[in-house]
């Protein structure tokens, strides 16, 4: 029976079957068989009839044609499941990348078994089109990881591998595979090619949580063929070897640059050198991590293996207090962040614990943003209620050094750019800038002006960006962290109520970097809408957390307050999850 339970694993994720009882799913059970397809070979064929709901149990496939194309399908997806059930033609040719394992069940079956049990069709058609959460709905990785040496010429360095592999084997049931796995270059080796190996090993796939191919650089072919099969592709930095090698290139064109991300050991490149891998890498993902440190290890195998907790936040203001010390609370309870997407002044937390701050040590940049000698009402009521150089100096001084691109969990910053009229996803740079353009509601200081021109401030309420963007870091379902007061609408503090009136002209600000100075912007400030916005309800866990009434986004005092009360408010939270 081990065998009905793996299926059923993925029957269950499947929303028309969600529902259905044991009784239902064995019945169901009987419906199905395995099909597996050759590299190259096609699920379905666009404009033809699907005639067999197909849900993939390893491997990928990819849609080359028609309306989805692009689009991959991984484990525990199902395929052109609306023509399945609409008894319509399949809207894409959907192809396999490499072996892969298909679920199927034929409708002459399934319309068989519903004559006998009609029960059955209500339990299925009562779920069949209901939407999916955020975390359901994106396609998840399947469990093939390629891990590679980053840089031309190199080579891994087997005491990170070591270090890497034990920290997922810990958490995880690993298969390892390399050249040298089924005899590769010897007399008598087992072929990748061979149709029945190919069966063989994606078998053997299920019985695992992960499968990690290592390819050390040794056999060109070999990682090649590994690259172009990778469902998420990991290049391990170390040496001074920083130009693309021909890998890297191979593995950008064919499974494009949101599949790779770059592992810098910190304990074999120096801080300062670490930036000069990134300009070359468009990856996803870039991390800077000391191999040596087991606790830094493991939260790097929590992201690839997308376990752990993904935090998506937001605030404004000191409201970033709250954020403060539900990150802490996480912490506290032995299941921390593993990546972080933030927007707001939550960025000022959420990115120092990103990039190896303490939370801790962030407390004592809040103690000087608290200070209201820092805040002095600007000269020029059309630039801002507050000026912005004291606020600048004290971040670029307090965050000196700390670059998004270079963090140790994977992290990403949102604004709004007020030259496009949309979210703006920071993912490199100095984290002073990402903090700076957030930290405080629009219109009360001047918005930040970056070296490329941008006209960025804070975007607190831009929700659906946010999560879209947490979803990108890690399989693992994201949490929504954000106060309860005053909500996710525009701040009750912004520049027009701070001095009474409706529409601002914002003069043109001086700039490090070029920028037209005829520039005019004309917008309401502090009151901007977000579009598309998810409903929090939608996310796939939400904390709306607290805020006393009568605290206000200026009320910088309240900082310690509120960052205790939310870390009780949380701490219990937590713990509700854990009762039995």
């Amino acid at each position: 029976m081990e065998k009905a339970s793996r299926t059923f694993r993925f029957l269950t994720a499947f929303p028309a079957f969600a529902g259905l009882s044991v009784t239902e799913l064995e019945r169901l059970y009987a419906c199905t068989s395995l099909r597996v397809l050759g590299r190259g070979e096609t699920a379905t064929m666009a404009g033809e009839p699907v005639d067999d709901l197909a849900i993939v149990v390893s491997g990928r496939l990819k849609a080359r044609e028609g309306g989805a194309s692009g689009h991959e399908s991984g484990q525990g997806d199902a395929v052109e499941a609306a023509a399945f059930f609409g008894r319509g033609p399949a809207s894409s040719t959907h192809e396999a990348l490499r072996e892969t394992v298909l679920l199927s069940i034929a409708w002459d079956d399934l319309v068989a078994e519903f004559a006998a049990m009609p029960a059955l069709i209500g339990s299925c058609l009562s779920h069949a089109f209901e939407r999916r959460g955020a975390a359901a709905s994106r396609v998840k990785p399947s469990p093939r990881l390629l891990i590679c040496p980053a840089g031309a010429n190199a080579r891994l360095n087997e005491a990170q591998l070591d270090a890497l592999l034990l920290a997922m084997e810990e958490m995880a049931e690993v298969r390892v595979l390399r050249r040298e796995t089924f005899g590769g270059g010897l007399p008598g080796a087992l072929a990748f090619d061979d149709p029945a190996m190919a069966h063989w090993l994606q078998e053997q796939e299920l019985k695992f949580d992960v499968t990690v191919v290592i390819a050390d650089g040794s056999d060109d072919a070999f990682a090649a063929d590994a690259a172009g099969e990778a469902d998420e592709i990991v290049f391990l930095a170390q040496g001074s070897a920083m130009g693309l090698s021909d890998l890297e290139r191979h593995a950008i064109e064919r499974r494009g640059p949101d599949r790779c991300s770059l592992i810098i050991a910190s304990d074999g490149i120096e801080n300062r050198k670490a930036a000069e891998w990134l300009p070359a890498r468009p990856y996803h993902a870039s991390l800077f991590i000391d191999f040596s440190v087991p606790r830094a290890t493991t939260q790097l195998a929590s992201a690839l293996l997308g376990r752990g907790n993904t935090v998506a936040a937001t605030s404004t203001g000191v409201y970033a207090a709250a954020i403060l010390g539900a990150l802490q609370a996480f912490e506290a309870s032995g299941a921390p962040a593993t990546a972080l997407a933030v927007a707001g002044s939550a960025v000022l937390p959420a990115g120092m614990l990103a990039c190896g701050v303490t939370l801790a040590d962030a407390e004592d940049l809040f103690r000087e943003l608290a200070n209201p000698l820092l805040w002095k009402r600007a000269g020029r009521a059309e630039a801002g209620l507050y000026e912005a150089s004291p606020v600048d100096a004290l971040l670029g001084s307090a965050l000196a050094g700390l670059d998004i691109a270079l963090a140790s969990r994977p992290f990403t910053a949102l604004s709004l750019s007020l030259s496009t009229g949309e979210p703006a996803i920071l993912c490199g740079g100095g984290l002073h800038v990402a903090v700076r353009a957030g930290l405080l509601p629009p219109g009360l200081l001047p918005p930040l002006i970056t070296e490329d021109g941008a006209i960025l401030v804070s975007g607190e309420c831009e929700i659906e960006a946010l999560l879209e963007a947490a979803e990108r870091l890690s399989s693992a379902p994201p949490v929504f962290l954000h106060p309860a007061v005053p909500g996710l609408g525009p701040s009750p503090m912004s520049y027009r109520q701070a001095v009474g009136g409706s529409q601002f002209r914002l003069a043109p600000f001086q700039s490090p970097g070029p920028i037209d100075k005829r520039l005019r912007i004309e917008t309401a400030l502090g009151a901007y809408p977000s579009r598309g916005r998810r409903s929090v309800e939608g996310a796939p866990l939400t904390y709306a957390i607290p805020v006393a009434d009568g605290i206000n986004p200026m009320d910088w005092g309240e900082w310690t307050g509120l960052r205790d009360a939310a870390f009780d408010w949380m701490s219990a939270e937590i713990e509700k999850t854990r009762a039995p």
